[in-house]
């Protein structure tokens, strides 16, 4: 099973995706589980915050803190826990009033939330006639294997690898070489999509993989070299389109 790139000709064998807000919606999810921890634990009682402040603030705080876990400045350990006690602290709730293990109960919420990103399944299911898929993921091992398994994309995947598995991460080029390696592929017989332009679109162009940019957050201008380096435009109804010109 292969297709053949139109314009490269190149034959490519391996489609390998990003996870989190490429198939599954992490946004979302998050979302109803941060709401569930609010209600669970009546913040705004104790804190005079409304649902939405606090899924902003956690949702800033997180961010800050997964930009440090990439770089190495924290563990997963603490990541898990502090981005939590820092979003109370920036709340004003007294530490002795911090919920114990919230970060565990958001753990064992937010990965079995199935939201996909609309169309995802369609994608999934016309490319696994084609070609064999992977999953690349920045994400921690047992999170991402659960959001795989709950949400049934599992099925449709032949490999996954993640950054906790093989100590490094996207975008560094030893991440995707160490992908290309387990599946017998190379960067040229393979494309890659995801929604990061850093870590994904980047990462991807500087192992020289043909990559596409999947524009989950609606972005309206793009580097003029991430646009020509664009495959299918950024959504997945233009993603079948272009699939459906390539030879199998």
């Amino acid at each position: 099973m292969s297709l053949k790139h139109p314009k490269t000709h190149r034959q490519i064998d391996w489609v390998f995706l990003d996870l989190d807000n490429t198939l599954w919606d992490f946004d979302a999810n998050a979302r109803e589980a941060l709401k569930v921890l609010f209600q669970r634990h009546q913040l705004e009682y104790h804190t005079g915050f409304q649902e939405e402040q606090f899924i902003l603030l956690y949702q800033d705080v997180n961010a800050a803190y997964w930009s440090r876990y990439e770089k190495g400045e924290v563990s997963k350990e603490v990541l898990r826990v502090a981005r939590f006690h820092d979003t109370f602290a920036q709340m004003g709730l007294s530490p002795a009033l911090y919920p114990k293990d919230v970060w565990q109960e958001y753990l064992d919420i937010c990965p079995r939330m199935t939201r996909l990103i609309p169309h995802a399944m369609e994608v999934l299911t016309s490319l696994k006639s084609k070609v064999s898929i992977g999953i690349l993921t920045n994400g921690f091992t047992e999170t991402q294997r659960i959001k795989l398994r709950e949400s049934g994309i599992d099925q449709w995947v032949d490999f996954v690898q993640t950054s906790e598995e093989v100590h490094q991460a996207k975008p560094n080029k030893a991440f995707f070489n160490k992908a290309f390696e387990s599946c017998k592929t190379s960067a040229q017989n393979s494309i890659y999509i995801g929604d990061n332009l850093k870590t994904d679109v980047e990462g991807g162009m500087n192992v020289g993989m043909l990559t596409s940019h999947f524009n989950y957050s609606n972005i309206s201008e793009l580097p003029t070299e991430i646009t020509n380096h664009s495959l299918f435009g950024g959504s997945y109804k233009t993603l079948m389109a272009w699939m459906d010109s390539l030879h199998v």
